[in-house]
């Protein structure tokens, strides 16, 4: 009988993510991805968009109120980035198009959920 060899291999990914991709995504956690964890989104300063959604892509900040708990949460594009990363990388339920773009399509509101959660508290702990 023959023994089975086992190799562990690490990869990168390298993708892109435009300001239109975080808007769409930022679209469906503020039209109901985080809504059973999160009471009110607030714009802080200006609106640097037309719609709360736009704020991100933008380099500003939303505060995020917790339901549950008097807690606020800021997001920020860096962090909003680094949920992408953390939930590419513990998920793996993402879709690249031919020229290495998160194809957002495939972006649900319980996906987008997760890259919130993912870019606040860096686990999904709603849900």
């Amino acid at each position: 009988m023959s023994k089975i060899s086992r190799h562990s291999i690490s990869a990168v990914i390298n993708f892109v993510v435009t300001d239109q991709d975080i808007d769409d995504i930022m679209s469906a956690v503020l039209d109901g991805g985080i809504t059973y964890w999160c009471c009110r989104a607030e714009v802080v300063g200006d609106y640097l968009g037309e719609y709360a959604s736009e704020q991100i892509s933008r380099g500003g900040t939303l505060r995020l109120h917790d339901s549950e708990a008097d807690s606020v949460y800021e997001l920020t594009l860096d962090k909003f980035l680094n949920g992408v990363r953390l939930w590419i990388e513990n998920e793996r339920a993402f879709t690249l198009t031919d020229a290495g773009q998160l194809d957002t399509g495939d972006i649900d509101a319980l996906a987008a959920d997760m890259i919130i959660q993912y870019a606040l508290f860096s686990d999904v702990i709603y849900g």
